[in-house]
Formats: structure tokens, C-alpha cells, sequence
């Protein structure tokens, strides 16, 4: 692929998955403030925090590997990974307070994902990434598992609450759009996934020209578009949707 072409589909991809991330994330902050909903605000902050500005300023700088000083990219991976495990917290609270607000080790769980991330920048400082910014390829994996752990937490809970609710759903105990909510979360915990994994092919091969990156980017950018999408369903549902998902439960029970 043409470097113009690999420019332009990073330029496009990557423009829209930020407007998206970034009017999602004030939407739920606003929502959060109507409603004092500490849910909203989780998800609003991890969002803005992690997706708006962290993982802007981690592709940027993986994308200018070889392009710019090193010191540049180095302080744009530095500030993106702070930038990241705030929003890994919020997101594990996120998690915790709506699906084990009760659970005593849910929050050991957050401390776990938290604490991997936290040591693998830990790691990239002491070996020098954010000055230099060659990335160690053993913290590289110990925070990928870190931030990746809360997604999968995300999807198995949502998961598992949309086949209870399911059952409940057709012997008419439960509400069809509140059961298609959890759906939905479990969708954005998969799109999650799917953007961290997307971080492996720049770090693997660091350069813009590998036949990889435009692709991957586009994967990034689908994903993250299909994450805001999904949680925008969830707090923000359209009436024709609920009357979709309504009407789609009752032609299936009828």
C-alpha cells in the first residue's frame, strides 16, 4: 500500500474514532452530572482519560517511532500511559460498583490489573522507553495483560448477567431493553479487547510502511467506534431501538 494512502486511512480512521470516543465520554460526564450517577462518571472520565488523550498520544507516538526525536515520543508514551492507568481504575470501579457492588475481591481485582500496568511503567522508566522510546517487550506484555484483564472481567459479567436475564426475559420477568443493555456491555468489553490487542502490531513492527499498520489502525479505530456505539446504546438508547429490541423479544416469545 501507497505511503499517501497509508497516511490518508490513518488520518481518517483515526479522526473519527476520536470525535466518537471524545462526544461519548461528554455525554456520559453531563449525564453524570444531571443524575449524579457514579457509573456514568466512570465511564465518562476512563473514556476521555484513557481514550481521548491516552490512547491518542500512544499511537501518536508509536507512530512517529522513527520519524521523531526519540525524547518526543518517549514524553507522548509517557503521558498516554499515566493517562491510561487512570482510566484502567475507572473502569475497574465502573465495573465493580454496577456488576459486585457487594463482592469483597472485586476490588482486588481492580488492584491486580491496576498494580500490572502501574509496575510495567514502572519498568518502561527504569529502562529508559521514555527517553529513548524502545519499548522492553517484557513490560510491554505485563501491562497489555494488565489493561486487557479488565475488559475480559467486563465481558464475562456482562455476559453472564444477559443469559440470567434471558431466562428471566422469557418468562416475562424481565425488561427486554434492560437485558439488552448488558448485551451491549459485553459487546464494548469485546471492541476493548480487540483495541488493546490492536497495540502488539506497532510495537512488533515499528514502522509506518509495514503492510500491517494501516490495517491495524483501521481495527483500532472500528472497534473503538463500535465501544462508544455500544455504551451510547446503553445510556443513551434511541426510541427506535428500544422499540427494535422490544419488538424483536416479542416476535421471539409470542
Amino acid at each position: 500500500m501507497e505511503m499517501q494512502h497509508v497516511l490518508l486511512m490513518q488520518s481518517i480512521s483515526g479522526t473519527i474514532y476520536l470525535l466518537t470516543i471524545t462526544v461519548v465520554g461528554i455525554r456520559l460526564l453531563r449525564l453524570a452530572h444531571r443524575n449524579k450517577g457514579l457509573p456514568e462518571l466512570l465511564l465518562g472520565l476512563s473514556l476521555l482519560i484513557g481514550g481521548t488523550f491516552g490512547a491518542t498520544l500512544e499511537a501518536g507516538g508509536l507512530a512517529m517511532t522513527t520519524t521523531a526525536e526519540p525524547q518526543l515520543v518517549g514524553m507522548m508514551l509517557l503521558v498516554g500511559k499515566l493517562c491510561g492507568l487512570v482510566a484502567l481504575v475507572c473502569q475497574g470501579v465502573f465495573i465493580w460498583k454496577v456488576f459486585r457492588p457487594d463482592a469483597f475481591w472485586a476490588p482486588v481485582i481492580v488492584g491486580v490489573c491496576f498494580t500490572m500496568s502501574a509496575a510495567a511503567v514502572v519498568g518502561f522508566w527504569l529502562h529508559g522507553t521514555f527517553a529513548t522510546a524502545q519499548v522492553p517487550m517484557f513490560w510491554f506484555w505485563l501491562e497489555l495483560a494488565g489493561r486487557t484483564g479488565g475488559s475480559v472481567w467486563l465481558v464475562f459479567e456482562a455476559v453472564r448477567y444477559y443469559r440470567l436475564m434471558r431466562k428471566r426475559m422469557h418468562l416475562g420477568l424481565a425488561d427486554p431493553v434492560v437485558s439488552n443493555r448488558f448485551l451491549l456491555c459485553a459487546i464494548a468489553g469485546g471492541c476493548g479487547i480487540s483495541m488493546m490487542l490492536s497495540a502488539v502490531p506497532p510495537v512488533l513492527y515499528p514502522t509506518t510502511t509495514h503492510w500491517l499498520m494501516p490495517w491495524d489502525l483501521a481495527l483500532f479505530s472500528t472497534c473503538g467506534i463500535g465501544f462508544c456505539i455500544a455504551y451510547s446504546l446503553v445510556f443513551f438508547p434511541t426510541q427506535r431501538y428500544m422499540h427494535w429490541i422490544t419488538g424483536d423479544v416479542e416476535a421471539r416469545t409470542a
